[in-house]
């Protein structure tokens, strides 16, 4: 098997949680697998399913650049030579900028993919507190340029993703299959989807304008009815929008129709899937969100914008629900029509469940990972 090196500014939270588990000991059946990335503190870990090579995240940005910068110098090149990688596999085209440009200056003999997992142009500027976003999104797009117009191969996880990698570097090898999804937990839930008194909605996701859960909140606000509930649920990064969606809730006087939870846990997430009527997602950018998945494999009904890429598994009245972008009549209209329609909003959520499970399984995740390593 080929020694892959999977690079990632990902902050992993130690011991590595057991969905990360499935994951590698999923790759480890068709790969070497290395992985370097970030966690609270350094450390190399040797486990069963791969070997971690992982820094300690700074908070400061501008520190934490620097010291990636230093990492793509010394310590990439140093752990490909010892760990004899044949390829390098990048999360995503901006942060792999500098790696790439210090491997193909000492001109390492090494093949590599650069994966996309989103809109890694607009994604920062929407979900950062940026002074000077037109500026950021010029380098963004410059160093994103740089490391598809040089790697070997791109892996992108939805057709939204791979339309925007043509854009920028048009004669460029893509493949497309999804992110991984630990569907085991998911498809256990027995769903207590009833349409009751209370219409219980969920936002999933992380809480910042990209994401839109203002949206829902406008929605229910014009809806006028009382039995609606929501619950928004995620990390928040940007304190200045989040500021902002408590302003509304109050100025809709919404206070006892919705929640601000927060991030939670695996378990705890289950639980909002099992008890929720209707999962709604409208945001304007996405590559292919986990939760949709995973509300699709749990049986509650989903309800999406048409942003590009959510018609890869969402198809409006088979498997979901969708509505027109930033378009808040139709929202309302989505929503009000799902609730009056409950019996035929639980037939399409089994059917949703079905088609996930039949067609995004781990065999086909690990069959799709050993083609991309065969090919490149």
């Amino acid at each position: 098997m080929k020694n892959i090196l999977f690079i990632a500014p990902t902050n992993y939270t130690l011991p590595i949680n057991e969905t990360l588990k499935k994951k590698f000991f999923a790759l480890s059946e068709v790969c070497n697998v290395r992985v370097l990335a970030f966690a609270d503190i350094s450390t190399t870990m040797n486990e069963e399913y791969g070997k971690f090579f992982l820094y300690k995240k700074i908070k400061n940005r501008l520190i934490n650049y620097l010291k990636i910068i230093q990492i793509s110098i010394f310590a990439t090149p140093n752990i490909i030579k010892k760990e004899k990688i044949n390829i390098v596999c990048y999360q995503d085209p901006v942060s792999s900028f500098f790696s790439i440009l210090f491997l193909k200056m000492r001109s390492i003999d090494v093949k590599i993919i650069v994966e996309t997992h989103g809109d890694f142009i607009e994604t920062l500027s929407l979900e950062k507190n940026l002074l000077f976003p037109n500026t950021y999104k010029r380098f963004f797009f410059l160093m994103a340029k740089y490391s598809l117009d040089k790697c070997d191969k791109v892996r992108a996880v939805s057709s939204s993703t791979e339309q925007q990698v043509i854009q920028i570097s048009p004669s460029k090898n893509i493949v497309r299959f999804p992110a991984w999804v630990d569907f085991k937990d998911f498809e256990e839930i027995d769903s207590a989807i009833v349409n009751h008194d209370k219409f219980n909605i969920l936002f999933i996701g992380s809480v910042t304008d990209r994401k839109k859960p203002h949206m829902i909140i406008d929605a229910i606000n014009s809806l006028q009815d009382k039995n609606i509930n929501l619950s928004i649920v995620g990390p928040t990064p940007n304190e200045k929008y989040l500021e902002e969606l408590k302003e509304l809730i109050v100025k809709r006087n919404l206070s006892s129709q919705i929640s601000l939870i927060g991030s939670v846990d695996r378990e705890k997430v289950k639980e909002f899937y099992k008890n929720s009527s209707l999962m709604v997602l409208p945001s304007i950018s996405e590559g292919l969100a986990r939760v949709i998945f995973e509300s699709q494999v749990a049986s509650c009904p989903v309800l999406v914008t048409d942003a590009p890429g959510m018609g890869d598994i969402v198809i409006d009245g088979q498997t979901g629900y969708m509505f027109e972008s930033n378009n808040l009549e139709s929202l309302s209209e989505k929503i009000a029509y799902i609730k009056d329609n409950y019996e035929e909003v639980t037939a399409i959520a089994k059917n949703a469940k079905n088609f996930i499970l039949t067609n995004y399984s781990e065999d086909n995740f690990k069959f799709s990972f050993k083609k991309l390593f065969d090919t490149v």
